[in-house]
């Protein structure tokens, strides 16, 4: 045995085992004193943070995009807490507005919608994002309309929009139920926010003609204009539905979106050669019409609100795509008439190349069934936002748009859509991503 271990191999084996032994123990040492280092880090770093005072670190924070502020709750818990405040959203909107026009949040265009989810493009990093808000009870919601950073959900039948409304922050996840509506269905359906009460409104307004949908009788104008028989304003702040002021009967309401704009609500009507405006009111309770000639061989108007409380109409005139300034005239006029006068000015014209979707295309086999001989079903659908943008959109295929800036006057193509989720009801909004928004 004594031999076996005074053997020179023996030796040798003993010995590697030995300095094999040390350079693990060195290893684990070393390993051990950059644990200590990082932690020795980490603490400096707590210790930086934990030392200056709850307000002045939320000021800090609130200077962050709100992508970053999203990102940063997943930090630490302190982080979470701190960001999800009502002092901390109402900090980060003061900062949002306060910055430089380049680095504030420009909207997202919410295409399409279905099933809780929307599919909308961020003009911010230039790419289209598929969200959904499970928070809420209903799996088949669709966005109705959208003000500031609150979406409203509900149900669309054609024409017709459903009572039973949700209004929801996608971004906090707060939501809330709204009271039943006297009426089940409504014809006219817009949302306006007030940043100064930090409220929402809701308008809705049947018309007098009568359908049957679903198998119940509810108000409705499909297939032209009517006159107003109800009219009703939500109010976040009284949890109510109060009824409004009905408009003159001589006041004939088609189907186009409301747009809010300074204060009132917009509708459109055009009869050829006029082309009419009704604008309502909410806090003033008034109604005013407002009326000129229509430009020639002007077809499909839609009417949007931009930056600035501009108002622009878009319309087809000889196959051609253009914008036009609507310029109110404010003249006084006597009490008793609520009609004054505008005129539209030609802003721009789109381009003359687009893709395939967006080209005017007349489809001569679709004539009859009570359609005009120059019916065209391919044309653009236009989104306003309050970022001086517009998108439009083919009411044929969601997977592009093309936003114009008005203030600018530049063009902007989107890439084709890479998601293509299976969502067909069109939404045509504009979202504005916002902490202190609340339902």
């Amino acid at each position: 045995m004594l031999l076996f271990l005074l053997h020179p191999n023996s030796i040798m084996v003993s010995s590697i085992c030995c300095r094999r032994g040390q350079d693990d123990e060195r290893g684990r040492a070393a390993k051990r004193e950059d644990e200590e280092e990082e932690q020795q880090k980490e603490e400096e770093g707590t210790s930086i943070w934990g030392g200056l005072p709850d307000q002045l670190v939320e000021r800090v924070l609130a200077f962050l995009p709100l992508k970053d502020v999203i990102r940063m709750r997943c930090v630490c818990k302190r982080w979470s807490e701190d960001t999800r405040s009502t002092s901390f959203a109402k900090l980060h909107a003061m900062f949002s507005c306060s910055s430089s026009r380049e680095q504030q949040q420009k909207p997202w265009f919410i295409v399409c919608t279905g099933k809780r989810r929307f599919l909308s493009y961020d003009v911010n990093s230039c790419s289209w994002k598929l969200l959904s808000v499970s928070c809420l009870p209903d799996p088949d919601l669709q966005v109705l309309a959208s003000s500031r950073g609150l979406l409203c959900y509900g149900f669309r039948w054609g024409e017709l929009t459903s009572t039973d409304l949700y209004v929801c922050n996608p971004v906090t996840k707060k939501w809330e139920h709204l009271p039943p509506h006297p009426e089940q269905m409504v014809d006219h359906f817009g949302m306006a926010y007030d940043e100064t009460t930090s409220a929402y409104k809701i308008l809705t307004m049947n018309a007098a003609a009568s359908s049957s949908v679903g198998g119940g009788a509810f108000s409705s104008s499909i297939g032209g204009s009517n006159s107003i028989r109800d009219v009703r304003v939500y109010d976040s702040r009284t949890k109510k539905w109060t009824p409004g002021v009905l408009p003159k009967p001589s006041m004939h309401f088609g189907k186009s979106p409301m747009v809010f704009c300074n204060g009132w609500f917009f509708l459109m009507d055009r009869m050829r050669p006029f082309c009419e405006l009704f604008a309502y009111n909410i806090e003033q309770c008034v109604w005013k019409e407002l009326q000129t000639v229509s430009p020639r061989y002007f077809e499909y108007p839609s009417l949007v609100e931009c930056g600035g409380g501009r108002l622009f109409m878009i319309g087809i005139v000889k196959d051609c795509h253009r914008i036009w300034e609507v310029v109110i005239n404010n003249q006084e006029k006597e009490e008793e008439d609520c009609r004054e006068m505008m005129k539209l000015v030609l802003y721009e014209t789109l381009p003359s190349q687009f893709p395939n979707e967006f080209k005017v295309r007349r489809v001569s086999s679709l004539v009859g069934a009570g359609r005009c001989p120059n019916y065209n079903p391919f044309r653009l659908n236009a989104i306003g936002s309050s970022n001086n943008l517009i998108c439009f959109t083919s009411n044929i295929d969601y997977s592009w748009v093309l936003v114009y800036n008005t203030e600018l006057r530049t063009f902007h193509w989107s890439s084709k859509d890479p998601i293509h989720p299976s969502l067909s009801d069109y939404a045509g909004v504009s979202f504005q991503p916002c902490l202190a928004a609340s339902p």
